[in-house]
Formats: structure tokens, sequence, C-alpha cells
């Protein structure tokens, strides 16, 4: 069954609403060319009651409605890419994990302040020149009494210059060991935060992060002794692919839409240039891919929901995803020719 439920209709809805009057597309433009953290629209979010709907009503919060969030950062991505990964990493990142994997009292600690939206936190799962997998992890977590001494480096870590905490993937022992997560404080003496410069998704900055005897509370780990290592492992990366998935639908669908409607409106030779077969074709290939991926996505949310395993539909959602968009962003900028090159149409930031 692929219609929404009445709740799920009703956020969809609300989100649509919000887009239309907070997110107005010059004023987004002039955030996103000045790199404008876009802490005042996520707090409308949060007011919203939109962070609470991975987390579950016994835990305080709406869900869990993964598909609902999933929706929500779609439809943010689709104007506001940036805004949608702060969402996106709060929600179907953090919030999800913690009331996941979190222990009584990690989730009393952390998730107030992750559903009103106080509390930044953030996944730190990559590593310089390595990837998602297991056998990549080099940080270590070393036991020492009720403690833990971390180091390493994180690489790639969503919004690090504006979060309190992070959720980072370590090897326990002195060797790495067993693959776990360990909530860390950012404002730890033993952690350094450095912006990466990047072309695209101005105002969400990737950050690396160096570990360098970092001391947290070995209660920080994630899980109960009943969770194995693999399951915490796939928990996480479930969240993380998810999210990744949600923004690409919404990009891929944004810039679709933005070409759509730029090809009604432009006449060439006494014509609209969607008249012209080529653009057809270009516009047809976007909606499909779009439309595919989607399905991909909600399926692994609606999973997730189910309390299934969904690791490996989430990554083929996120890769159909990730494929869309860039695809979608590459024909955008060919519809608009050579204005989208152009700064002044947001053809170049779909593709940035």
């Amino acid at each position: 069954d692929f219609a929404l439920t009445e709740e799920q209709g009703f956020i969809r809805d609300t989100i649509k609403k919000f887009v239309a009057k907070e997110c107005e597309r010059e004023a987004v433009k002039k955030m996103d060319e000045e790199g404008v953290f876009p802490a005042t629209l996520f707090g409308k979010l949060s007011e919203m009651g939109l962070c609470a709907l991975t987390v579950p009503e016994a835990d305080g919060g709406g869900g869990p409605n993964t598909l609902g969030a999933v929706i929500v950062t779609a439809e943010l991505a689709a104007i506001y890419p940036a805004l949608a990964g702060l969402f996106a990493t709060q929600t179907l990142c953090a919030g999800k994990i913690i009331a996941d994997l979190g222990t009584p009292a990690q989730k009393e600690k952390y998730l107030p302040g992750i559903l009103d939206g106080s509390t930044l936190m953030t996944p730190a799962l990559m590593e310089p020149d390595q990837g998602y997998t297991e056998a990549d992890n080099k940080t270590t977590a070393a036991p020492d009494g009720d403690r833990l001494i971390l180091n390493g480096t994180k690489a790639f870590v969503r919004l690090a210059d504006h979060a309190g905490f992070m959720i980072a993937y370590v090897g326990t022992g002195m060797d790495g060991g067993a693959a776990d997560f360990v909530v860390v404080d950012l404002r730890n003496p033993g952690v350094a935060v450095r912006l990466v410069p990047q072309v695209g998704f101005n105002g969400m900055n990737l950050c690396e992060v160096s570990l360098k005897s970092a001391v947290v509370g070995a209660n920080e780990r994630l899980g109960s002794p009943a969770d194995t290592d693999r399951k915490k492992w796939e928990k996480v990366m479930s969240a993380e692919h998810l999210a990744v998935a949600a923004c690409g639908i919404g990009l891929a669908r944004g810039a679709y839409e933005y070409a759509l409607n730029y090809s009604r409106e432009r006449v060439q030779f006494g014509q609209a240039i969607i008249k012209f077969g080529a653009v057809q074709e270009m516009l047809v290939e976007m909606m499909q891919q779009t439309r595919a991926a989607t399905l991909l996505t909600w399926q692994a949310a609606s999973m997730a929901d189910e309390g299934k395993d969904c690791l490996a539909e989430s990554i083929q959602a996120r890769i159909a995803a990730a494929e869309a968009a860039h695809r979608a962003a590459l024909s955008g900028v060919q519809i608009f020719g050579g204005y989208g090159y152009a700064m002044e149409y947001d053809a170049q930031r779909y593709l940035r």
C-alpha cells in the first residue's frame, strides 16, 4: 500500500505550508550565498514537534514515524538543502539512534534536548581516506576503569561546528577491538574540530574531528549488553543511509520542478522549450529516477517503522537517491543552457 496514513498526509501538508511561508526562494538563495546556519528555521521546526517524529511516544516523542520524518526532509531539501541536512541529522540520525540504542539513562539525558532542538547531535562515522565499512574504523576507545580514552580522527562530520555532541564510531580496546558507538561531548578538551571547505551545502558545514586522549565515561557507550556489535552497526548505518536518501530525493525533485517550470516559460524559436523532444526526454528521465528513488526510500522508512531490519534497503535507497539527485541537477543545468551556469538562477545551487 503506497498510500500515506492520515497523520503522514497531515505532516506532508504541514511542511508544504511551512516551506511556502518560511522558505521563499530568494530568501533561501541569500542565506545560501552568505552561508547562514539555519538555526532560526530549525527552531521553528522543533517548536512544531517535527523533531519528535522518529522517537516513540514511550520515550517522549511522537512516533515512531520515520516515513513522516523522511517526507519532511525531502520537502525541505527541494528548496533548502542545508536546513534539510540539519533536520535529517537531528531526527533521522541522532533522535532515532538514541531511541533505538540508548540506555534509559542516555535517553533521559539526551532525548529532551534532541526533541526540542536545544541539543544538536551528529553521527561521526567515517575516517580520512576510509568509508563506512566496519573494517575501516581506526578510532580507538581504550577502557580505563569507568571511563574510555578516545584517540583517532573522524572525517566528514556534519554540523560538528554547531553540535554539542557526536555519536562516534570507535573500536573498544587498545587495538581497536570490537566495533562500538560512543556519545562524545564536543566541548571535551581532547576534541578538536576543523572546518572542511566545501563547494555546496552552504550553511551546513562538514568537519574533521580529532580525538586526542579524549576522556568520556564508559556509560556513554550505546547499546545494552544484549545488543551485538553487528546489531548496533546496522542500526546506526541504516539511520545514516536513510537520512542521506531523504535529502537526495528532495534535491532531485527540487531540481526537476525548477527545470520544469523554467522550460514552460523559456521561449526559443517561437515556442516554449518544453516542446522540444530533447528537453522532454531529460525531464521524463529526471522524474522517473526521482520517483523510483522515492519509492525505495519510503520502503526503507516503512520497514524501520515496523521494526524490521532495513540496512540493505536503506543503502539501496541512498544509492538510487544520490544518482537521481546527481542526474537531475546536471540535466537541470543543461535545460537552463547558459543560465544554468549563472549564479542568479538556482540550477547551479542544486548541482553544488
